[in-house]
């Protein structure tokens, strides 16, 4: 990565870490800038921050998702403030007045999402979050002087239509650590990890990895289709209510739930393929991931990452998640054919070959050069 000159940037990020989404995109970056570029992240949690960066702890109240993004953006925006930055690289809403501010997620498309699933049954706590938090994301990158990245071109399309965004838009997918995620994690885990979770070396096995609202309910009475597989969910939602579908279904002793782990690569290496039925997804990481180990997908369009893969080719696509038969036969067809698996699973690896972290930190550098260019021109002008 050859840089014109050295950069000042801090990141700002409510949690420093390689587990969670928003985390993970800061670290992969602020680890590949680090040593050419005086790179600083503002977080108010951190874990496994290398030497070379320069942490600064921001304050806030951690009892809910409202409080966090509330109490975190002021003292966020006064603390950067402080000290001169080439670059303030915003995730989401997390400063004012950012230079760069990466779109994660459309939270009124998230809730349309939920909707689409839930109907009028959404919580009262969600339905305040998307009152509050919606017109102040929609202010936020309705600011033209910031440039913001779009982690899917649906995305970048959603923040213009919904949002009303017209400054500068740049679409940047996520990367793969293909350090971690590679097929070789199949022949390293699968034993062990089938052992620990008592599940058959023949058996057909789906993961599903992340906030369970995202699809695992359809996953789970999908399941009911797919006589002989077993689905594997993983994630910090609260499974109580999932176990209890489970049995509802007659799936329980089908289903297993297991908490967040820093070792993920560890249960794709076990499975056969990813399911991710979302109603709603900016991208979808955990796809991405998957493919790089070798793993077909089971995904609605409704993923930004889908715009990536083409369906019966990488795996296969679900027009809704609402579509339970669709999802079960898509499940009963890889489930079926071990062939099948193996060639959506190799042609999925190569393509991740091509989506490398690497890739997305040299891209992300030219958004940076480009905003100070763009950000100087107009100094001179007044």
């Amino acid at each position: 990565m050859q840089a014109a000159e050295r950069l000042r940037i801090a990141f700002v990020v409510h949690d420093y870490n390689r587990v969670l989404g928003h985390s993970r995109y800061v670290a992969e970056l602020a680890e590949r800038f680090a040593g050419a570029h005086d790179v600083h992240v503002f977080a108010n949690r951190f874990e496994g921050l290398p030497a070379n960066i320069v942490p600064h702890r921001v304050p806030a109240a951690r009892f809910s998702a409202l409080a966090t993004i509330f109490s975190f953006v002021v003292p966020a925006s006064l603390m950067t403030a402080r000290e001169q930055f080439d670059v303030v690289h915003a995730q989401g809403l997390t400063v004012f007045n950012p230079d760069v501010i990466t779109a994660h997620i459309s939270n009124a498309r998230w809730l349309e999402g939920r909707r689409l699933l839930e109907g009028a049954n959404l919580s009262w706590r969600e339905r305040l979050f998307g009152a509050l938090v919606i017109p102040a994301e929609r202010r936020s990158l309705r600011d033209g002087r910031a440039t913001a990245i779009a982690i899917s071109s649906a995305l970048r399309q959603d923040l213009a239509t919904t949002y009303g965004r017209s400054g500068k838009t740049v679409v940047i997918p996520h990367g793969v650590d293909e350090r971690q995620f590679h097929p070789g994690v199949r022949l390293q885990f699968r034993e062990a990890v089938r052992h620990e979770t008592g599940i058959d070396e023949r058996t057909p096995l789906f993961l599903y990895v992340g906030d369970f609202r995202k699809g695992m309910e359809p996953a789970i009475r999908a399941l009911q289709l797919v006589p002989g597989a077993h689905l594997l969910g993983i994630s910090r939602t609260n499974p109580a209510g999932y176990r209890a579908i489970a049995a509802e279904c007659g799936v329980a002793d089908r289903t297993t739930f297991l908490p967040p782990t820093n070792q993920i690569e560890r249960y794709y290496g076990a499975s056969d393929a990813l399911v991710l039925p979302t109603p709603y997804d900016a991208f979808g990481m955990v796809l991405t991931e998957a493919m790089a180990c070798g793993l077909p997908v089971i995904t609605t369009p409704l993923a930004g990452a889908a715009e990536l893969l083409t369906d019966g080719i990488h795996g296969l696509f679900v027009p809704s998640p609402n579509d339970v038969e669709g999802l079960g036969a898509a499940m009963r067809t890889l489930s079926e054919s071990a062939a099948t698996r193996e060639r959506m699973g190799q042609a999925s690896a190569a393509l991740m070959r091509e989506h490398t972290w690497e890739r997305v930190a040299g891209r992300t550098l030219s958004v940076y050069y480009d905003h100070i260019a763009r950000r100087r021109a107009r100094a001179r002008t007044h």
